[in-house]
């Protein structure tokens, strides 16, 4: 297998939805050694999560803070809106998406028929690009 963000069904990116970033990154940064870069997009921070060098994920603010902090994982796909409708028809619901990230890619979340989230992406290759530098 090639790199995971340019093999589709590969999982490329996980995400923490965190209702205390701060707490999360120093949690995370002492049981991993995980290191963090900040990022200030649209609906604020974004933290990204590098191992090695190498970013892995991110965290970001819960934007419903009744529920849980949670994890997400992002599987590469080739066709965003292909597999919105795929998903769809087969008895998923789409939670949010299909949705432009600006010079990353283009992603939605999706809830199978029992209920369990995930998410899907189709990165852009300026993006894949960008992540095969810091390698």
């Amino acid at each position: 297998m090639g790199s995971p963000f340019t093999t589709p069904g590969a999982l490329s990116w996980h995400e923490l939805t965190s209702n205390h970033c701060g707490d999360s990154i120093s949690f995370y940064a002492e049981v991993f050694g995980w290191k963090f870069k900040t990022m200030h997009l649209g609906h604020g921070p974004y933290h990204i999560i590098e191992n090695q060098g190498v970013a892995i994920g991110g965290i970001t603010p819960n934007p419903c803070p009744k529920q849980a902090s949670h994890w997400t994982g992002y599987i590469t796909v080739e066709d965003i809106d292909r597999v919105a409708i795929k998903a769809k028809s087969l008895g998923g619901e789409i939670l949010y998406g299909p949705e432009d990230i600006p010079h990353v890619g283009r992603f939605c979340w999706i809830k199978d028929p029992q209920g369990a989230v995930i998410a899907a992406i189709s990165y852009l290759k300026s993006a894949v690009d960008d992540n095969k530098k810091s390698e």
